[in-house]
């Protein structure tokens, strides 16, 4: 299961155009992006934590209000190496 759980991880990274690595930290959402979801408040802890801690990967995948996907892709654009949306 471990092994299973690794696999996927760097199939997620690869997919995305993350570096592959095992040893680095991924977060990943999935979901729909609406208020009661807390986009907002997702995107703010993200910047607090790249802006601490540059070693990990965020992977944001869903749809839903215009204006959190903006929110989403405003995080990658400030992260490249880090984020996904």
């Amino acid at each position: 299961a471990v092994e299973a759980k690794a696999l996927n991880k760097e199939a997620l990274q690869a997919e995305v155009g993350l570096p592959v690595d095992r040893k680095v930290p991924l977060v990943a959402f999935i979901g729909r992006l609406e208020e009661q979801k807390g986009p907002d408040v997702m995107v703010a802890a993200i910047k607090e934590l790249l802006e601490e801690e540059k070693d990990v990967q965020i992977v944001l995948l869903g749809t839903g209000k215009k204006k959190f996907e903006r929110m989403l892709k405003s995080a990658e654009e400030k992260f490249p190496d880090n984020v996904r949306a």
